[in-house]
């Protein structure tokens, strides 16, 4: 039979005990509370890095009334998996709550339903993940506990967001400074806020080069299964054909992509390609996609640490931080190099 191995809790005490301090100085050097001497507060934080110290967040609850516990909620269509999207915040989101003692509590938000770690207490505040959210359930969430939104906002309402305009304008912008004149905007939806941001962007550079609007060229696909080859089709039909696409999103650009190519068009000769996110697919598909970089692991490690701020009543009037985007080129726009 194998060993039965107990692994013992550190507790303050021990840490006392070898700092040569009282517990309750060992525990306002953890919490950051009360006045000491300065060296006297790293050694105690020396000591609990070196005995590998976890705070006991039963106790911890019971002492301050708090979960220490942050709820995470994202649309069932917004499902994350293994390198998307959502994964890249989520990892950067659950990292640097932890850092800070916090643990996350995740949860599916179906429609206007309040998710049950919050109408039964078991976080101290929630973090929203996609435009995919009923606004009704945002005002009734802000209400009960500190609310965030991640990849939207919301006036009001504290949010993490990216300059989606901006980031579509650079995209067209390096269209056009390829000569393209005749660009389709290719979506999933217009209907969805961010691609709406997008789509507003993309116009802004045509009218800032002296690039009539068609709206022949806007060519969306419908949120239904099948969406890219739709509106791919659609696409097709314009005459004369459109020598670029810039896409909402590199999964419909990677889609469009394949497509063209069923079709006997060449990419970027026939038609060049810039897509919206540069996710994992962008750099690996061929041709390497051109698309703009939207940097998801600070849109999670600042969301965790403005969640931090509201919780420990730090500045608690609405904040919205917009992060700035960066065109990274590659093959798919008739660039020679690959960045």
């Amino acid at each position: 039979m194998g060993r039965i191995i107990a692994v013992m809790r550190v507790t303050i005490h021990e840490i006392a005990r070898r700092a040569g301090v009282s517990p309750s100085t060992v525990s306002r050097a953890l919490n950051g509370k009360g006045r000491m001497r300065p060296e006297t507060r790293e050694r105690i934080l020396r000591i609990a890095r070196e005995l590998n110290y976890r705070p006991n967040a039963h106790a911890r609850g019971l002492a301050t009334k708090k979960t220490h516990c942050v709820g995470v909620g994202i649309s069932e269509r917004h499902m994350p998996v293994k390198r998307s999207f959502y994964n890249v915040i989520l990892s950067s989101l659950e990292s640097t709550l932890a850092s800070y003692g916090y643990h996350l509590v995740f949860s599916v938000l179906h429609n206007e339903e309040i998710p049950r770690c919050i109408s039964e207490g078991r976080v101290d505040g929630f973090i929203i993940l996609g435009t995919d959210v009923q606004r009704s359930l945002v005002r009734t969430l802000v209400k009960r506990v500190p609310i965030l939104l991640v990849d939207n906002h919301l006036p009001g309402v504290d949010a993490i967001a990216v300059d989606n305009t901006g980031g579509a304008y650079f995209a067209v912008e390096h269209l056009i400074s390829h000569g393209h004149r005749r660009i389709a905007f290719m979506v999933e939806t217009m209907g969805d806020p961010n691609f709406e941001e997008r789509f507003l962007g993309y116009r802004k550079a045509l009218e800032d080069h002296g690039i009539s609007f068609d709206e022949r060229l806007v060519v969306e696909g419908r949120r239904e299964r099948g969406f890219v080859r739709i509106a791919v089709r659609k696409f097709l039909e314009i005459k004369p054909l459109p020598t670029a696409i810039f896409a909402a999103n590199d999964y419909t650009a990677a889609g469009a992509i394949s497509l063209l190519r069923e079709e006997g068009l060449r990419v970027p000769e026939d038609v060049a390609v810039v897509g919206f996110d540069d996710g994992e697919v962008a750099a690996y598909i061929s041709p390497p996609l051109t698309t703009v970089f939207v940097p998801r692991g600070d849109m999670g490690r600042l969301a965790a640490l403005r969640m931090v701020e509201l919780l420990e009543g730090k500045e608690k009037r609405p904040r919205s931080i917009v992060l700035a985007p960066e065109l990274v080129r590659r093959r798919s726009c008739g660039c020679r190099y690959v960045t």
